[in-house]
């Protein structure tokens, strides 16, 4: 399979979605056509959407570095392609940093503990005055953040694979037996 993204792309990203055909042209080589690709691979709207589904979700997670680790162990087991599920959830860092606060927050509302500031001064004089108590609130928090997450997930999970199967189904080209 031929690389999708080059160097050379990203220098003539304004080039490419100004002129020749714009954004549309852009989004369906970049985008559609590596999903195209997948499908003629054998992969069925069930397994792509479970793909989109995992990947959005493990890409939210409010723990650093575990993106990976959840998505390459789920899309093994259950046989998904696992570059495209890491690639999707590396597309939702950006949500997975600003939904970080508010997954931590909402866990701390959910379960009894301990609200830890989020403002950079009470967390540095945290951190100075007792380095340990700070690391243990912080990876309390943290947990509790996960679980908020997860509470979060769920729900979440069901609507878009449901959603995204649907449309799978409509839009991606059936397979033929052969």
């Amino acid at each position: 399979m031929q690389s999708y993204w080059r160097l050379a792309d990203f220098n003539l990203l304004p080039v490419l979605l100004f002129k020749n055909g714009g954004i549309t042209l852009f989004l369906r080589r970049k985008l559609w056509e590596p999903v195209l690709e997948l499908v003629r691979q054998g992969i069925t709207p069930h397994q792509l959407a479970l793909t989109i589904t995992l990947g959005a979700g493990f890409g939210m997670i409010p723990f650093l570095g575990l993106t990976t680790i959840l998505c390459t162990f789920w899309a093994i087991r259950l046989r998904l392609n696992v570059a495209f599920t890491i690639l999707i959830g590396y597309l939702m860092q950006p949500f997975q940093l600003a939904l970080y606060v508010p997954f931590v927050d909402l866990g701390q509302r959910i379960f009894p503990v301990t609200p830890i500031p989020f403002s950079l001064v009470k967390l540095t004089s945290m951190f100075r005055t007792d380095l340990l108590n700070a690391l243990q609130q912080l990876w309390l928090a943290n947990l509790v953040g996960i679980m908020a997450w997860l509470l979060c997930f769920i729900p979440f999970g069901v609507v878009l694979y449901f959603s995204s199967r649907k449309v799978l189904h409509r839009v991606l080209p059936v397979q033929q037996a052969a």
